[in-house]
């Protein structure tokens, strides 16, 4: 039997072209399943990078049309609000820890409504005043009063006074207000009765001490106005009245009248001599036998202080005549509606020791002013 090399051969040769046929086919299945894989890799991945610039570009326009303009806001809220916190919070507080709690707060805040309903006011208010309540326990001095600093004007005040002004002053008053330990010294007033309160003061009583400078600006302007009167021609003319309205302007600021001190306590009352001269005259006529009778008697108060002081005279007799002499004068004037207008006064007054300068250098511009809220038992507020 003969084998047949030449069908062995190409069967064979069929078999390994089938084969490579198939293999060819499975491989080409192979590269079509892998190109698709990554056709759709690459869309996936281009979603995504496409989907996160769309969130980039969404977060970079929200950010910047409305996030940060609403972060800008809410920080120039908080920005005033902690402004009025340092404005009501000074040096005069020895606790800063409150303040930081309140700007805290502040700075925690999310939103332009929730900064708005911070109240600094309320919040600020129980502090100022315990602490303040807190000074005066602790400065005040052996007579149970205390210097009250407020804008610059410095007021001696009783405790219970100085406790109720704290108690019935606002945040903002509480703000400018300081407590110290009295500092005082007494020092002399010469005064004129105008300035004087009519001469209604008694030792002891309790007195404001006001600056007027209308008199100062008055005068200026009434040499300013001669000045101006002498120029004749039109441009002088036009001149003269912008330097009138300058005038005018300069008289209206400087003719306030402003607070020196307050607080202060009258210590001694020294009255000019003139007032101390006493003259009387009388006349007495007798009928049906007419008999007149006329006696003059002239009394000199201070030869009679001359007199006493040298012990010439009955001390307690003079006494009784010579006890509050200058006051009572002033008292009956005051019930006669009738009196001398023209005397002048030395007064020595307590008052702080850093309103000495101002008050001797304005000695001519004073205004003394009798407080209510201690006003002597003579004064009657109540409508009849």
């Amino acid at each position: 039997m003969n084998f047949d090399y030449k069908q062995y051969y190409q069967q064979l040769k069929d078999a390994l072209e089938n084969e490579n046929t198939s293999n060819k086919k499975t491989l080409h299945k192979r590269h079509t399943r892998y190109f698709e894989e990554q056709q759709n890799k690459e869309l996936i991945i281009g979603g995504v990078v496409l989907f996160l610039i769309v969130i980039i570009i969404f977060s970079i326009g929200y950010y910047f049309l409305i996030l940060s303009p609403n972060m800008e806001e809410i920080q120039n809220e908080k920005n005033i609000k902690i402004n009025e916190v340092n404005s009501l919070f000074k040096d005069n507080m020895t606790d800063s820890s409150s303040k930081q709690a309140i700007i805290s707060r502040i700075n925690s805040a999310n939103s332009v409504e929730e900064v708005d309903s911070i109240d600094v006011d309320s919040m600020a208010y129980p502090i100022l005043k315990n602490e303040l309540l807190d000074q005066i326990n602790q400065y005040k001095d052996k007579y149970d009063r205390v210097q009250v600093n407020v804008n610059d004007t410095a007021d001696i005040m009783s405790v219970k006074n100085a406790s109720e002004y704290i108690n019935l002053s606002t945040a903002h008053e509480l703000a400018d207000t300081h407590i110290e330990r009295v500092d005082s010294v007494i020092i002399p007033l010469s005064i004129n009765r105008k300035q004087a309160a009519s001469g209604l003061l008694n030792v002891g009583d309790v007195i404001d001490i006001y600056k007027n400078n209308q008199n100062m600006s008055t005068d200026s302007q009434d040499n300013d106005e001669n000045n101006s009167l002498n120029n004749t021609t039109s441009e002088n003319d036009s001149t003269s009245e912008v330097t009138d309205v300058s005038n005018n302007e300069e008289y209206s600021n400087n003719s306030d009248t402003n607070k020196l001190v307050g607080g202060c306590i009258v210590v001694s009352i020294l009255r000019s001599k003139d007032s101390g001269s006493i003259d009387s005259n009388m006349e007495v006529s007798e009928s049906p036998n007419t008999r007149n009778i006329t006696q003059t008697n002239s009394m000199d108060i201070q030869e009679l202080l001359e007199s006493e002081s040298a012990g010439a005279l009955d001390e307690n007799q003079l006494n009784l005549l010579l006890d509050n002499y200058g006051y009572r004068l002033s008292n009956y004037e005051r019930t006669s509606n009738l009196g001398d207008l023209d005397v002048d006064y030395i007064i020595m007054v307590e008052v702080p020791r850093d309103s000495v300068d101002d008050v001797i250098s304005n000695m001519d511009n004073l205004i003394i002013t009798i407080p209510t809220y201690d006003a002597p038992r003579w004064v009657n507020l109540t409508s009849n």
